[in-house]
């Protein structure tokens, strides 16, 4: 249409289309606009970057939805995850060679990476010194669920819970405004998780800075530097 409205009126040229004169107008107006991101594209995207760099690039579509359902319950189509890759610019690169890491630090795209302020040290003078937080999973009957804690460690309280279907950025989001509304936090408090995926994702990093929380995390693979939240999940 473009290209005949300069021969041809816009009408006639509707007419010929089948077409809505309004239709052809409101094209025109959008034409060129970039659509608004979802809140639920821009979160998938964000834990397809952390599997995607997590094993190496070596992941394509359908190995990232199937950890995406198996490993978090986010049910979403491959189909999306194919398009989100896509916007992403991310493909397998398994075939391709490896090439080792100069600097051994971890890429960007594997979210972000805290230094451990606990440091093993449980001990307290007051409440809401040192918080603790984890996620794990647990199964009634046949259904997987999630259960998000935070624990104040001056009086092991879980100040913060919340159960989900979901292992996702907005279960620790919900634990953690649900903990702020029970105690009151003090200015120099810590929060010590492991470094699951919704603790490196960039809402968390947006909720320790809209709060005031300083965000501390175990060493990869190292379960005893969060040991008190570990031990309440075995009970």
């Amino acid at each position: 249409m473009d290209e005949l409205k300069h021969k041809y009126p816009i009408v006639k040229i509707c007419e010929k289309l089948q077409v809505s004169k309004a239709g052809y107008y409101k094209y025109l107006t959008n034409k060129g606009k970039k659509k608004k991101e979802s809140k639920r594209d821009k979160q998938l995207k964000e834990y397809i970057s952390i599997i995607y760099h997590k094993h190496n690039k070596n992941f394509g579509y359908r190995k990232i939805h199937k950890e995406l359902i198996n490993t978090y319950g986010i049910l979403v189509s491959e189909k999306v995850v194919r398009r989100l890759m896509r916007e992403l610019g991310y493909k397998s690169q398994a075939r391709k060679e490896k090439k080792k890491s100069i600097s051994g630090k971890n890429n960007n795209g594997a979210g972000n990476i805290y230094e451990n302020l606990l440091k093993r040290d449980f001990s307290t003078t007051k409440t809401s010194e040192k918080w603790v937080t984890d996620v794990t999973e647990i199964t009634v009957f046949t259904k997987k669920l999630y259960l998000s804690t935070i624990m104040d460690l001056h009086d092991n309280y879980i100040v913060g819970y919340q159960l989900s279907t979901v292992h996702d950025v907005q279960l620790v989001e919900d634990t953690l405004q649900y903990a702020l509304e029970v105690r009151q936090k003090n200015n120099q408090l810590i929060i010590h998780s492991d470094q699951g995926m919704p603790y490196r994702s960039n809402r968390w990093k947006e909720l320790m800075d809209e709060y005031s929380l300083n965000p501390s995390m175990s060493r990869k693979a190292n379960c005893i530097d969060n040991a008190c939240m570990e031990s309440f999940f075995l009970f």
